[in-house]
């Protein structure tokens, strides 16, 4: 553990190179890295390597078969250290719709206290800070209390499809006295969020066709719709209130942790916030903030992201569409299984006489969760109390997705800390943004973590 002298002066040099972390983090963001489009790839693992290798960890550019690079960075202090590994990833999601962005996403701008371009939160900004501030402790202490890897993923915005082949050919790179995963981010009114795993997913396409082409829609009193079947077939999969209708689909789910739910009754935070940053009309999960946040963290989805058929252009065109499509996922929690899940599905359409809609897997995540017990999640606290003069809004879980399972499974516990985003940072829509209060706080913190060790 660091002294708490030494402490104060890595958090003074942090706030002294707080402007290069902002230039660096812009250089960074300018790349497009979009994985669902496959671009930039080689370029953004060589960026990577130079926001690591600038700050002394040792680099090497790991193969994915048919995949983008994992970067892969170590700082070695003594062989005998215990490891503690940060997760991100280099890949970002696409932009569009591009004409909602105020600014051009993949050229910077710090407007109002903010920086605003794609990847800023989700996850560049965390690479570029952790970075920082694993160099300010070495400035200072002379060395780090434990070894540290980062592992940056080229395609965790895809799903990661190839890191699974990865994983079981370097199951050594995942194992470690703990991991963070991405992070979790701040509240609208700036308190830390700390989560200890993240849900699960299964995305799919399902797609109808209903005859070799599109016919004049006089037709249709006489000839299937294939949007319409596409609809009855999603109407048999969830309830109007959000309960999924789909046999065996909760087979497995782990009840609810005593101790978690404490810490859920003691977290300030209300799902209603969302009425306000996203324009909803309404909330769901009941009267209470306690049930809205149970019912967010323990909940199940069954998502329509995309559906389309027919004619969508300018004007009017009356078609009977021969063929419809659906992308959906599929938030799952720990104890389900995303390929049980899918053949589920598969099984739930056929019985309810929907053989003739196909469904296509995309990708999966495993969901998975860790212990607040173990070593790693008790430094974050203790952390995040140092530097933020507060207890963190701890979850079960992230709502959302990633990589939490390859780490969890070879036995390495694998939070998720209070990172550079928040509530507001529009990850994946336009317009994403990270307050840079947020940001210096969030290198703080990571940096107490590291020195609580």
């Amino acid at each position: 553990m660091v002294d708490s002298a030494d402490r104060q002066k890595v958090f003074s040099v942090i706030d002294s190179r707080f402007e290069d972390f902002v230039r660096e983090l812009s250089e960074y963001t300018r790349i497009p890295t979009i994985s669902a489009q496959g671009t930039r790839f080689q370029e953004g693992a060589d960026a990577t390597r130079k926001v690591l290798e600038a700050r002394g960890a040792r680099v090497r550019l790991m193969p994915e078969e048919g995949g983008p690079p994992v970067v892969i960075g170590e700082i070695v202090e003594e062989p005998s250290l215990p490891w503690v590994i940060l997760y991100n990833h280099y890949d970002v999601q696409p932009v569009d719709p591009l004409d909602e962005w105020e600014t051009d996403p993949f050229e910077p701008v710090v407007k109002d206290g903010k920086l605003f371009g794609r990847g800023t939160s989700d996850t560049k900004g965390n690479v570029v800070a952790q970075a920082t501030a694993i160099q300010a402790i070495r400035d200072v202490a002379g060395r780090l209390p434990v070894n540290v890897r980062y592992f940056v993923d080229g395609e965790e915005e895809s799903g990661s499809p190839h890191l699974p082949k990865f994983a079981d050919a370097h199951p050594e790179l995942f194992k470690g006295l703990g991991a963070t995963i991405e992070a979790a981010g701040h509240t609208t009114d700036g308190r830390p969020v700390m989560s200890l795993g993240s849900k699960g997913i299964l995305s799919v396409e399902l797609g109808v066709r209903t005859a070799k082409g599109d016919q004049h829609s006089s037709l249709a009193a006489i000839l299937p719709n294939a949007a319409w079947r596409l609809i009855a077939a999603l109407r048999t999969l969830r309830s109007e209130n959000g309960k999924i209708l789909i046999e065996g689909f909760h087979d497995g789910v782990i009840p609810p942790d005593p101790e978690m739910l404490r810490y859920l009754r003691k977290n300030s935070a209300d799902p209603l916030r969302y009425k306000e940053v996203y324009g909803v009309s309404e909330v769901f999960g009941g009267r209470t903030r306690y049930q809205r946040l149970k019912r967010f963290m323990y909940g199940t989805t069954c998502t329509i992201d995309g559906i389309w058929s027919g004619y969508t252009g300018d004007g009017h065109k009356t078609v009977n569409p021969a063929v419809a499509h659906a992308k959906l996922d599929f938030r799952l929690l720990p104890g389900q299984r995303p390929d049980a899940i899918f053949d589920k599905l598969v099984a739930h359409l056929r019985n309810k006489g929907f053989a003739d809609v196909s469904v296509d897997k995309h990708s999966t995540f495993e969901p998975a969760s860790s212990s607040i017990r173990e070593r790693l999640p008790q430094a974050i606290l203790a952390a995040v109390r140092e530097v933020y003069r507060t207890e963190p809004l701890v979850y079960p879980w992230s709502a959302g997705s990633s990589t939490t399972w390859y780490f969890t499974r070879v036995g390495t516990p694998s939070p998720h800390p209070p990172g550079v985003g928040y509530d507001g940072s529009r990850a994946h829509a336009p317009n994403e943004n990270i307050r840079l209060a947020d940001a210096r706080q969030s290198m703080k913190a990571i940096a107490a973590t590291i020195m609580t060790l």
